[in-house]
């Protein structure tokens, strides 16, 4: 897959991650003609299999990386990688118009948006720091105790989803502000977990691969023994830096979380 198709698909993910996060703005606005479930359920499935493609393409790009900077070439893990995003490649374009929103749907998203259209400018900004401020709630409290991969993910979708209102919010009401937290902040938030998400997977595909391979050099299983202890190291130093900022961002008033 070539660097222009595979960045179709993270436009892709991005694109469905905008779509839900618009929906649960108006599921905010529109609680009674809404169903909180319509957008994910319709493109769940293409989703997840993006994701896995586009994870496999990201490891695939960080081991090249890695290769250039240490001189050590690792095939058997490549090789591995690579059929695995075949596999996915696959899985992606078989039938993908089953998996995308029904154009007949009773809700799509053109009806949703002549709804936003004819509902007042107050309706609209009081439904956005509704939905922005209950979603800033949730990562507060899962920042608030002791922080696991769920905990971090959760609050890694979750900024997610309050940027894109923002921005939504932005184009339409310029001066609209959210004051619990800002743009920068957010995009601080993503930037760290995102890092760190990438090095959890690097380990969890790293990690299926020794488990499937029999290796007959021992020389060889000792380079990628090697391999997997440096990639669990930079992961703990990729979590700890990812949890500082979420605790820096979201829980200001914290004895040495101050940036």
């Amino acid at each position: 897959m070539s660097f222009a198709e595979a960045e179709l698909v993270h436009e892709l993910r991005l694109s469905i991650k905008k779509l839900r996060a618009f929906h649960k703005l108006a599921e905010q606005v529109f609680p009674n003609e809404i169903s909180g479930h319509i957008i994910k359920n319709r493109v769940l499935k293409l989703y997840r299999t993006a994701g896995q493609l586009r994870d496999t393409q990201v490891q695939i790009h960080l081991l090249n990386s890695f290769e250039e900077q240490t001189g050590i070439e690792y095939h058997e893990f490549r090789k591995w990688l690579l059929r695995r995003e075949k596999k996915r490649i696959l899985r992606f374009g078989r039938n993908p118009k089953h998996m995308l929103p029904h154009a007949t749907a009773p809700i799509t998203p053109e009806k949703i948006g002549n709804w936003l259209a004819l509902a007042s400018d107050e309706t609209i900004l009081n439904g956005a720091s509704q939905v922005m401020t209950g979603l800033y709630k949730k990562a507060t409290e899962l920042t608030s105790g002791t922080m696991n991969d769920r905990d971090l993910h959760r609050i890694r979708t979750i900024t997610k989803q309050l940027r894109y209102i923002y921005n939504i919010m932005h184009h339409s009401y310029p001066g609209f502000m959210f004051n619990k937290v800002s743009l920068d902040s957010l995009h601080e938030i993503e930037a760290a977990a995102g890092h760190w998400h990438d090095n959890l997977v690097r380990v969890e595909l790293l990690g299926r691969f020794m488990e499937k391979i029999q290796f007959t050099d021992h020389s060889e299983m000792l380079k990628y023994q090697k391999l997997f202890d440096a990639c669990n190291a930079e992961l703990s130093i990729a979590y700890d830096e990812a949890c500082r900022i979420v605790q820096s961002v979201l829980l200001p008033e914290q004895p040495g979380s101050a940036k």
